[in-house]
């Protein structure tokens, strides 16, 4: 689905997610593909909330807004990545014992549940 304003640069294919700018005949300006954030944002709002993007697209501040939101989400995932990192004591034993492959380990695992918690509390509203 092509969302996009004919007064508009920009218009949002929620198919691919990327942005096209209208003005280079439907040249790909930013591909979303490989966005984490970005793509389960687009998806949510083409399920829930189609007007929104409409409206964003009708702004002409699609792009503007897809990565004020992707910023939002790595700020977010970065701050409690750390809190995970700073206050979990298994995490900090390893570090003690210099246990690198369980530090990654865990490291991974708080990447994830900072992923998870991002999207159940950032990009789903």
């Amino acid at each position: 689905m092509l969302i996009t304003s004919d007064f508009q640069r920009f218009a949002l294919d929620t198919d691919t997610f990327a942005i096209i700018d209208n003005r280079q005949g439907g040249k790909v300006y930013h591909d979303y593909s490989d966005d984490y954030y970005a793509k389960n944002y687009i998806r949510w709002c083409v399920e829930n909330c189609p007007q929104r993007l409409q409206e964003w697209c009708d702004k002409g501040y699609i792009y503007g807004h897809i990565m004020e939101k992707v910023d939002e989400c790595v700020a977010e995932q970065n701050k409690i990545w750390k809190h995970l990192i700073d206050t979990d004591e298994e995490y900090l034993q390893a570090v003690e014992n210099s246990d690198t492959t369980k530090v990654w380990q865990l490291e991974n695992t708080f990447e994830l549940e900072a992923k998870q918690t991002v999207l159940d509390t950032v990009v789903f509203r």
